[in-house]
């Protein structure tokens, strides 16, 4: 997974690996993914979603539930290493 923030924008690049391991991982398996095994780019501005791509096309459906699950999980884990990234620089700065 690769991430870009810039002010109000958010960019995340998904792997078919990274979607692979998230609709397989325990606790919260998706067995019929519709995401598993593909390429995904997402871009959201101020919380909207501007732009998705899934394998580099931008024509392609997929379901909203699994959607906004992965990207809940994705989010929370760059709201998490920006607290953490926050909380270093806090430390080396005193």
């Amino acid at each position: 997974m690769k991430t870009q923030t810039f002010g109000k924008s958010i960019k995340v690049w998904l792997s078919a690996n990274d979607t692979y391991k998230w609709a397989h991982k325990d606790g919260a398996y998706w067995p019929c993914s519709q995401l598993s095994g593909h390429r995904v780019f997402v871009e959201f501005y101020s919380g909207n979603l501007v732009d998705i791509t899934i394998d580099g096309k931008s024509n392609i459906d997929c379901d909203a539930t699994e959607f906004n699950a992965i990207m809940e999980d994705v989010i929370s884990a760059i709201e998490v290493d920006e607290q953490e990234k926050e909380r270093k620089e806090k430390e080396t700065k005193e």
